[in-house]
């Protein structure tokens, strides 16, 4: 089971070359929604970003689905979403 990983302000994933990165988006218009985005998991396992998740565990349960496809043992949470949840 991957887990999840919460990045610092300016941290950036272990391997930069191959990541699953779940970020926090700010639209004045809908609010807040998250997008799970990735590199070098390959071109059949590119995450998405047309459709974003509205809620975080949406948004977890993808990234989750897509890390045991590829065989990632961490998930990467953006340091936005550390300060959402102070």
């Amino acid at each position: 089971m991957p887990r999840f990983k919460q990045l610092a302000k300016g941290e950036q994933p272990a391997n930069p070359e191959k990541f699953i990165l779940i970020e926090v988006i700010r639209e004045p218009a809908i609010g807040y929604y998250y997008r799970v985005t990735g590199k070098g998991l390959g071109p059949d396992y590119q995450p998405s970003s047309v459709f974003p998740d509205c809620t975080l565990d949406k948004a977890r349960e993808r990234a989750r689905e897509l890390a045991k496809v590829v065989h990632l043992p961490v998930i990467y949470l953006s340091s936005g979403i550390a300060q959402m949840e102070t």
